[in-house]
C-alpha cells in the first residue's frame, strides 16, 4: 500500500522508489489517537485510508476542533524541517485509518543520497502555507453563516468516495461538529443547514449529514448563496 501518487508527482521514478522503501505503514483504529499536542514532531503522516481529526486546546483548557483530513492528505510536515520540533495539534483517527510514515532521519538521508526528494518537502510546505493562508483568509473576511457552507463543501471533498465530481456526499458529522470545524455556534450552523435543507440540498440525519447536491452546495460556497436568510 502506497501514498496517494499526487503527493510524490514532483519526484522522478527513481525518488519515488527511494521514498516508498524508507516508508512505514501504520494502522490506526477509530478514536485512537495518532500523536498528541507536545509531542515530539519526528514523524510526517501521509493518509492512505479513513480520516482524521486535527484538534487544539485553547489557554482555558477547551478543546477546538479544525479541520479533518482524509486520504491524499498529510500532517505533520514540520517534522521533515527541524529535528527537536514538537506537535502542534492532536490528531486523533474517527475511522479505521492507514497512513504512511517518513520519519525525519529518513528525510535527511533520502535528502543525502537523493537531493531532488526536497522537492517533496518544498510541496508538502507550499500546500501548508495555502491551507493556513485560506483558514486565515475566511476567518477575517467570511460571515460565520458562509464558512458553515464552505466547510461542509470542504467536508464533501473529503469523505466522497470516488472522485471531485460525486453527485451527493454523506458526512459523518452532526451539526455541532460542523459548528466546531466552522469555528460557529452551533445555531448558526443549525440556521445554514435548515435553510440549505429547504432548498434540497442536504438532508439532515442522525449523527450526520447527507449532501444531496454537491455541485450546488459548492456553488453556495464559491458565490454566497445559502447564507442570506434572515
Amino acid at each position: 500500500m502506497t501514498p496517494t501518487p499526487g503527493l510524490l508527482a514532483d519526484l522522478g521514478p527513481e525518488e519515488r522508489r527511494a521514498v516508498l522503501a524508507r516508508m512505514r505503514r501504520r494502522t490506526f483504529a477509530a478514536g485512537e489517537i495518532v500523536c498528541h499536542e507536545g509531542d515530539p514532531a519526528d514523524t510526517v503522516h501521509f493518509v492512505v485510508e479513513g480520516r482524521v481529526m486535527a484538534w487544539r486546546a485553547s489557554e482555558s483548557g477547551d478543546v477546538h476542533a479544525y479541520t479533518v483530513m482524509g486520504p491524499g492528505q498529510t500532517f505533520g510536515e514540520l517534522a521533515m524541517i527541524r529535528r527537536d520540533g514538537r506537535r502542534t495539534a492532536t490528531v486523533e483517527a474517527i475511522e479505521p485509518t492507514v497512513t504512511m510514515t517518513l520519519a525525519y532521519v529518513e528525510f535527511e538521508r533520502l535528502c543525502a543520497s537523493h537531493p531532488e526528494v526536497n522537492r517533496l518537502l518544498l510541496r508538502l510546505l507550499a500546500a501548508r502555507v495555502t491551507r493556513l493562508t485560506d483558514a486565515l483568509m475566511e476567518a477575517l473576511h467570511q460571515p460565520a453563516e458562509q464558512r458553515v457552507v464552505r466547510r461542509l463543501a470542504g467536508l464533501c471533498d473529503v469523505y466522497s468516495a470516488s472522485s471531485h465530481d460525486a453527485v451527493s456526499v454523506t458526512v459523518p458529522l452532526n451539526q455541532s461538529g460542523l459548528a466546531e470545524l466552522a469555528g460557529v455556534t452551533r445555531p448558526t450552523a443549525n440556521r445554514v443547514l435548515r435553510h440549505l435543507e429547504a432548498e434540497g440540498v442536504v438532508e439532515l440525519l442522525r449523527g450526520r449529514i447527507a449532501v444531496l447536491d454537491v455541485g450546488a452546495l459548492r456553488h453556495a460556497a464559491e458565490r454566497g448563496r445559502g447564507t442570506r436568510h434572515g
